[in-house]
């Protein structure tokens, strides 16, 4: 279970907690939501296609109960913790460990609420006003691109070495064109915030520039969905712009001055590790429940040195992971749109380490059962198998700190 002890958390807090608890327990189907991930996608599956899959019920419930619009501010008739990073990891952990696939849905609808409060008035207006009013409204953001992944910048913040994707300016439009890659609820999502080059010359540290668009602008389409060995129930998509238009009112930044705040959305990520980290440690309550109850050499596994260091062990990871989340949270709540990106480095590198230590730990403990699929494990290993390209690799994330560090 989820303790809800630590120094940082509110009684407001834990009350938000019981209410996503109880939510969770009240309306979550797990074994129903994994076997919608795991149903097979077609390669040539559509935008509508992939809309079809999503538990709209579910979503529906979620939204009059509150949880959904945690992070759109009040005066759209939202929750108004867009700005408390530790009331959104306990509402995402908790979500993970009672909801599965369910904490991965709402994070991905948290964070990008939360980037409206500092979008144009008329801007927020449109969006937050059609996901407060459409419970089927979504929103995602891309940054990678098939030839650049989600950090943009290396290996050379030089001009031509990434950023591809282009907008050029006619008039009052922008008119965009290029592919973004490994966009999670891309194909789903009605509107995409975008990092997009808007000088072909430029270094990309001065030359990119933050847009929110619309889907249902001509030229855009699902131009391959990603088919990973463990899906989730918004996909994976990569995404085809041709020539389309859209309004200077959907510009989000200055023209050429988004570089950190894409810097920043790379660690507003860490909201979604809250919701990785709920669902490994109800992974690891599970195996620790199987050795208790597996019984070789008349004693339960557990009791064996080997099976009770290593659950020992995964204990413990995880038990560190919470902390260096929550101690980020904590750093990162009033601090507004520019979150510093640190926290997010060592926190991507270091749960990604957990994840697969504990994989290895599962598959010591439950042996020749692990890869059995009569086993929640197995499709938890699948699913963040998947997702552990997001946000770059844990060695680049050190790279990167150690720049930071550096003082570069």
């Amino acid at each position: 279970m989820i303790d809800l002890n630590l120094p940082y958390l509110t009684e407001e807090h834990k009350s938000l907690a019981m209410l996503m608890k109880d939510f969770c327990e009240r309306e979550v189907d797990l074994k129903a939501l994994n076997e919608i991930a795991d149903k097979p996608i077609p390669p040539n599956a559509t935008s509508d296609d992939l809309r079809a899959r999503m538990p709209w019920d579910l979503v529906s419930k979620a939204h009059d109960a509150g949880l959904r619009q945690l992070t759109v501010p009040k005066e759209y008739g939202g929750g108004g913790y867009e700005d408390d990073h530790i009331a959104q990891g306990v509402m995402a952990e908790t979500a993970g460990y009672f909801g599965g696939q369910l904490g991965r849905l709402f994070t991905i609808a948290w964070k990008q609420a939360y980037d409206f409060k500092y979008a144009p008035e008329s801007l927020a207006n449109e969006v937050l006003n059609d996901f407060m009013q459409d419970r089927k409204t979504m929103m995602a953001a891309s940054i990678t691109e098939p030839n650049s992944g989600s950090d943009l910048l290396l290996p050379y913040d030089e001009p031509g070495v990434a950023g591809m994707y282009f907008a050029r300016q006619e008039g009052d439009e922008w008119v965009l064109n290029g592919d973004k890659m490994f966009c999670t609820a891309g194909g789903v999502s009605n509107y995409v915030t975008l990092m997009v080059r808007t000088d072909p010359k430029a270094p990309i540290t001065k030359a990119v520039t933050q847009f929110v668009f619309p889907t249902k602008t001509p030229g855009w389409s699902v131009s391959r969905v990603n088919d990973m060995m463990g899906n989730e129930l918004v996909t994976n998509v990569q995404m085809h712009f041709e020539n389309c238009r859209i309004s200077d009112r959907y510009r989000v930044s200055p023209i050429n001055g988004a570089f950190e705040v894409m810097r920043s959305r790379l660690a507003g990520k860490a909201l979604h590790m809250f919701a990785v980290l709920g669902w490994a440690e109800r992974t690891y309550e599970d195996m620790k429940e199987y050795a208790k109850a597996r019984i070789q050499g008349g004693k339960p596994i557990i009791q064996h040195a080997t099976v009770g260091a290593m659950i020992a062990e995964a204990d413990c990871l995880l038990k560190t992971a919470r902390l260096l989340l929550y101690q980020n949270a904590w750093e990162c709540t009033g601090k507004g749109r520019l979150i510093p990106a640190q926290g997010w480095y060592y926190i991507n590198y270091y749960i990604k380490k957990i994840l697969m230590r504990l994989i290895e730990v599962g598959l010591e403990v439950y042996g020749g059962m692990g890869p059995q699929k009569e086993l929640t494990f197995e499709h938890w290993v699948r699913v963040h198998l998947s997702i552990m390209h997001g946000g770059s690799t844990g060695v680049l994330s050190m790279v990167k700190a150690a720049k930071i560090i550096g003082g570069y």
